[in-house]
Formats: structure tokens, sequence, C-alpha cells
């Protein structure tokens, strides 16, 4: 008699606990069934509308972008040019006269000494459209012109850096330059390089839509 009391509460026992491992399995089951179920549609709709709102951004942004890097880019190779001459002129003792061609190219070359004529160094194409090219806008800091895309000081004929390490023109005096470049008819893409004649020292300027920034 004893026995078959004690048995039913322990029964009890176990057919709670058995019915409370029954509810957490099912709730483990409904917990599976609703992260089965995935995104809401009203989820899914918030989800497509920021991406369109960022893909518009981006698509609006891009170009301006992409053009005023090719810009920076096409003032980056002729600072590099102009630099790459200065270091030859010093290095061999000879003068390297300096072209600008049509509207975007650059030209370096060796003044053969002794005798007449130049060897030619390199032939620098700007690309991505960039041109050189005067936009209206406001000198650079420099204050060395900007009447002309490819603004040099001095007396008339082709400039050149010297073995001294100068930038001169053709008489030999120091000559101050600007060159102004970008693609026309995009004021955001204009870029500018300038050289001061006494120590040929470049620096590189980006317009920034009111301003030059180096």
């Amino acid at each position: 008699m004893t026995l078959a009391v004690t048995a039913r509460p322990e029964r009890g026992l176990l057919d709670q606990a058995g019915m409370e491992g029954r509810h957490r399995h099912r709730q483990h089951l409904a917990a599976r069934a609703r992260s089965a179920r995935g995104f809401s549609l009203i989820e899914l709709l918030m989800v497509v509308a920021i991406i369109g709102v960022l893909a518009s951004i981006a698509i609006g942004v891009t170009p301006g972008i992409i053009n005023s890097t090719k810009g920076q880019g096409g003032a980056a190779q002729v600072a590099s040019a102009f630099r790459r001459a200065r270091e030859i002129a010093i290095s061999r003792r000879r003068n390297v006269r300096v072209t600008f061609q049509g509207t975007n190219q650059l030209v370096l070359e060796q003044v053969n000494v002794p005798g007449p004529g130049f060897t030619p160094i390199e032939t620098l194409t700007l690309e991505g459209r960039i041109q050189y090219n005067t936009f209206g806008i406001a000198d650079t800091p420099d204050l060395f012109g900007n009447g002309a895309a490819v603004q040099i000081s001095g007396a008339a004929g082709l400039p050149m850096f010297t073995s001294e390490g100068m930038f001169t023109d053709s008489n030999g005096d120091p000559a101050n330059a600007t060159i102004t470049l970008g693609i026309p008819g995009q004021v955001s893409t204009a870029n500018a390089v300038t050289i001061l004649g006494a120590t040929a020292t470049i620096r590189q300027f980006r317009w920034d839509g009111s301003r030059w920034n180096e």
C-alpha cells in the first residue's frame, strides 16, 4: 500500500516532466518553422527600396568621380614627366627641351652637345579625353598666369630643363610656367601643374569648384 501511494506522485512528476519536454520540443519546432518562413514581404520591399536608393546615388555620383580622377591622373602624368626631364638634365649634364604638341601630347628631347639637333627621350600622350585646356577660372596660388592652357613666361621659343636644375626659356633665363588641363567643358576635372623657373620646383593643383588645392 505504501509503495503504491509513493509511486503515484513519482508518476505525476514524470508525467509533468514529459509534458514540459514535449512543450519545449513544440516551441523549438515552431521557432524553426518561423525561421524557415524567411523574410516577410514588407521586409523584402524595404530591402529593395534601400538598394534602389543606393543604386541611384551611385549612378549619379560615379561618372563625376571618375572624370575628376582622370583629371588628377593627367596632371600627375605631366608632373612626373617634368620631374624625369629635370633629373635627366642634371644626371646627363645636358639640357632637356620640352615641347607641347597638339592638345594632349608632351615631348621631351635631349639637346645634343656638340652638334645641332635633339635626341628623343619620351613622348607622353594624355588619355581619358584629358587635354590642355583653360577653363576661365582663377589663377593658381603661384600666380604664374593662366591666359592660356600652356602659360610660360620669358622669351618666345621652346623651354627646357637645364643641367643646373632650372627651367628656362630659349634665352636661358628662368621661366615660370602653368599648365592647365582637364576634360573640355567639365570644370570639375580642372587640374594644373606649375614650375618655378629658378629652381624648377614642380607643384600640382586640383580645382574643387571654388579654389585650387595642392
